[in-house]
């Protein structure tokens, strides 16, 4: 496999400087790179300022990889052949909502060919949390991260400097800070690591019941994102339902499924927890005629048996009224 890794961060935060960094530090360990580059209408340049390192860069013009240019940025992934030893970057614009891209990213069984997603956000540390009405954006794409870079420390005093990393930590308490050379020697290994591995690494398979994977069965390395579509009961309480979504630990970035409720057994809705809320979103639904319900979780360091517990004890209310 490929190790994949999104890289974040917002409008300005140094993205592509740390890659004119981090490219020839991977070329040194004989890691070969790949990178996509999204940017509104800048993709050519970022790619021109790249140009002369040993990378294959693929610009994509236009809008965000998290939306408009989605499909073009995955059929770029799809075609890209199986080469051992190398690493697969996206450099995201700066307003790509990272949450919603690693929910395509972590389930698309097209993607075997890669590790499940990586994400480094690079955090302009000089700027953070001065974007108005961008700010809770900015710390979405700090929020999932899976490694975080600090970036432009040296135009702060000592003080700001210690302030900006607490606040940084306080929303993401789980992502390692890394330097360039460090961060490069991680993906060196990790690409060493998985180069031989077949395993899809625990690629998701979109609204489809899967059985969780005891650790025994898991692959010889571990990635800090994944996913698990787990089914629902047939019918659930509504009421219940909507506090287990309301109690849904950290780890989880996005839920969504297909649920019934008891009372009303005919509609079934699509369900997403909105990002940034505890509160459940259900939607109309035209399903095919073997849809199930089901509740599908991409996280970090998932607690999958707390889940699955959890949507068992959702469904006694039903179970009760039945009997």
């Amino acid at each position: 496999m490929i190790p994949l890794v999104l890289m974040a961060g917002f409008l300005g935060a140094g993205k592509t400087r740390f890659l004119s960094e981090l490219v020839p530090q991977l070329a040194a360990r004989g890691t070969r790179v790949r990178i996509i580059l999204n940017d509104f209408q800048n993709a050519r340049v970022d790619a021109a300022r790249l140009g002369a390192l040993e990378a294959l860069v693929t610009p994509l013009n236009g809008e965000c990889v998290c939306c408009g240019s989605l499909r073009e940025l995955l059929q770029t992934l799809y075609d890209v052949p199986l080469d051992p030893g190398s690493v697969m970057i996206i450099e995201a614009n700066g307003a790509t909502e990272t949450d919603e891209l690693l929910g395509h990213l972590t389930t698309d069984t097209r993607l075997a060919h890669f590790t499940l997603p990586l994400q480094l956000t690079v955090v302009d540390a000089a700027r953070w949390q001065k974007r108005w009405w961008h700010n809770a954006l900015e710390r979405a794409q700090v929020n999932t991260a899976t490694h975080l870079l600090l970036n432009w420390t040296h135009k702060l005093d000592a003080a700001r400097r210690v302030a900006v990393q607490g606040a940084v930590r306080t929303e993401n308490p789980r992502a390692p800070f890394v330097e360039t050379a460090s961060f490069a020697e991680w993906l060196h290994a990790l690409a060493a690591r998985v180069q031989h591995d077949a395993q899809q690494g625990g690629r998701g398979t979109g609204l489809q019941a899967a059985a969780p994977r005891s650790r025994a069965d898991r692959a010889p390395h571990e990635h800090p994102f994944g996913s698990i579509a787990l089914p629902l009961p047939s019918l659930v309480s509504r009421r219940a339902f909507e506090q287990f979504v309301a109690d849904l630990p950290d780890q989880v970035v996005r839920a969504k499924g297909l649920v019934r409720f008891a009372g009303e057994p005919g509609p079934m809705y699509v369900w997403n927890r909105l990002p940034g809320s505890s509160r459940v979103r259900l939607d109309a639904s035209w399903p095919h005629a073997d849809a199930m319900p089901t509740a599908l979780f991409i996280g970090v360091a998932l607690p999958i048996d707390a889940l699955t517990l959890s949507l068992i004890h959702i469904s006694e209310p039903t179970r009760l009224r039945r009997i």
